[in-house]
């Protein structure tokens, strides 16, 4: 049966390139050391200057099809290119809705099987690339098949569509293994609230992330994710004493509380200093009141209010995280002091406005976490040596490195208009000899902890530059394009012109001497306010980026 879906699908996709179907690409923070037994351990990153001078890379797709005037983002409506006009109103199509009018881009060829998911990805309103997604499947999930489509999709029961890609017929053993310890994490749960009745969180909200569906908890052992658990809960509440099993040392200690911290930015009035465990027990410490807390998250809340309202205005997750991404970055500033507001949601979602990297990247969680995004934070060092943070997404067909923190890097220019994208939904590539000790944190006594493994990110349609078509092969079109980025930079006063390029000569050519000059007198003809282009080099190189800042007489 297999074979004949196949040839079926061979059959359509070929009457469909004939047609000109274009081919797309669809291809954690920090918490100082902690102490053995009998010291404590701060987990605020102590971030150096130098870190912000890095990027932010970012990802293109050709999947953003989305206009917008909506004030948080500065880009003009260029960079916003977008196909893809929505309102707040259309981000949730039906997938009945969305099958009446698929009939009219693609042929379906009715047949009837039954097969599985090999990687994980997310189902479509249409059979077509950058459709809307409606819900999320799991490798090993069994999905029926009621149709093939001349665009290599599969139609599901329900009227959703999967690409031929992410199916197979064999069963994954990672099914098999879910499938078999699926009931033991039942037990857990029901064992855990047999003895610990729930309790009311004194702080109320409309955040409901559930900590067990985070990539990082479902890495950690049984034993573990009941520790986490049971200090997830006690934060909660304002409890101060969690039992430590007796089994965990002081490393496990530090990974849960660790993983808890960077992982639960709700939790924002937790202490930065992990606790030790005396007398088979941690004592947890809080920066605030329940009082202080709850005052606090009714700001929290209007805010997220507020870029929600922009952010549902998108289908696309590439166009709602760089609506996220741009108002953290225009609403925040780097801070080199690291304590509870600085290093959480408390300055990132209120008129705090001062934040470290850790900050940057659990205010860009909480909201993803909002918005629906799977995301986490990944903790670490810079090439200086001093800690980082920065987050992994889950946009469309995989997983990608996001650092607001580097799209946000200090300088002289305005806050109104200065952001980068080199780290936006970037690749591990990208980041190898920028972003170290990946998900690890450091000791008191100079030992490292591993915290978890995050996925890995290899990925490259969602990439910014490729996303919004700033991504360029040869050097004639890459010339122009950077004219182009020249243009509508200073027709809208901003300081950021870059683009991408894919190959080390080109990127070499478009930042020699006297390529520099001929970008630089043609923006002075443009704009007699413009006062030279600076050449970036940091961080630029394993992005392949060419960037020039413009900078302005006043």
């Amino acid at each position: 049966m297999k074979k004949k879906i196949s040839l079926i699908l061979a059959f359509l996709m070929a009457a469909s390139m004939l047609a000109g179907c274009k081919k797309t690409d669809e291809e954690s923070a920090g918490l100082p050391d902690v102490g053995d037994d009998t010291s404590s351990m701060s987990l605020t990153q102590m971030t150096t200057e130098s870190e912000t001078e890095s990027e932010t890379t970012a990802e293109t797709t050709t999947v953003p099809e989305e206009t917008t005037t909506e004030d948080t983002t500065t880009e003009s409506e260029t960079e916003t290119s977008a196909t893809e006009t929505t309102t707040a109103a259309s981000t949730e199509a039906t997938a009945a809705t969305a099958s009446a009018a698929a009939a009219k881009a693609w042929n379906e060829t009715e047949i009837s099987e039954t097969l599985y998911i090999k990687t994980s990805c997310y189902s479509r309103t249409q059979a077509i690339v950058g459709s809307e997604s409606v819900k999320k499947y799991d490798v090993g999930q069994k999905i029926n098949i009621v149709a093939a489509t001349d665009t290599g999709y599969y139609k599901l029961a329900d009227g959703t569509f999967i690409h031929s890609d992410y199916v197979t017929d064999q069963k994954p053993a990672e099914a098999t293994q879910a499938t078999t310890t699926a009931p033991k994490k039942t037990e857990i749960i029901e064992e855990e609230t047999t003895k610990k009745p729930s309790k009311t969180n004194p702080v109320k909200t409309a955040y409901s992330k559930n900590y067990k569906d985070r990539y990082p908890y479902q890495q950690l052992s049984k034993t573990e994710q009941a520790f986490y658990a049971d200090i997830v809960e006690a934060a909660e509440n304002f409890d101060t004493q969690v039992d430590v099993p007796s089994s965990m040392g002081a490393d496990d200690i530090v990974r849960v509380y660790s993983l808890v911290y960077n992982q639960e930015p709700q939790l924002f009035w937790m202490s930065n200093v992990v606790p030790v465990s005396l007398g088979g027990m941690i004592n947890l410490q809080y920066d605030l009141t329940p009082d202080q807390a709850a005052a606090t998250q009714k700001e929290i809340d209007a805010t997220v209010s507020e870029i929600m309202s922009k952010v549902n205005g998108y289908t696309s997750t590439v166009s709602k995280l760089k609506v996220i991404y741009d108002w953290v970055i225009l609403n925040n500033t780097f801070s080199l002091q690291g304590n509870y507001k600085t290093c959480g949601i408390y300055n990132g979602l209120t008129d705090g406005g001062e934040l470290q990297c850790q900050g940057y990247a659990k205010t860009v969680l909480y909201l993803c976490d909002i918005a629906g995004i799977d995301c986490m934070v990944v903790t670490g060092n810079n090439i200086e040596g001093s800690t980082h943070a920065w987050n992994v997404v889950y946009c469309d067909n995989g997983y990608y490195i996001l650092d607001s923190t580097w799209g946000d890097p200090t300088s002289s220019y305005g806050k109104s208009s200065y952001i980068r994208y080199l780290f936006f939904l970037a690749n591990d590539d990208m980041i190898k000899n920028t972003h170290l000790n990946v998900s690890t944190v450091t000791r008191k006594n100079g030992s490292r902890v591993k915290i978890y493994n995050p996925p890995a990110c290899t990925k490259t349609a969602c990439y910014y530059f490729k996303a919004y078509n700033k991504e360029f092969s040869d050097l004639a079109s890459a010339k122009q394009g950077m004219y182009d980025e020249l243009d509508a930079a200073i027709a809208a006063g901003k300081n950021v012109a870059h683009i991408r390029v894919t190959s080390r000569d080109v990127w070499e050519a478009l930042r020699d001497t006297d390529q520099w000059k001929e970008f630089q007198k043609y923006a002075k003809s443009k704009d007699s306010n413009v006062k030279n282009l600076v050449l970036q080099t940091y961080l630029t190189e394993d992005t392949l980026v060419v960037e020039y800042d413009i900078a302005y007489n006043n």
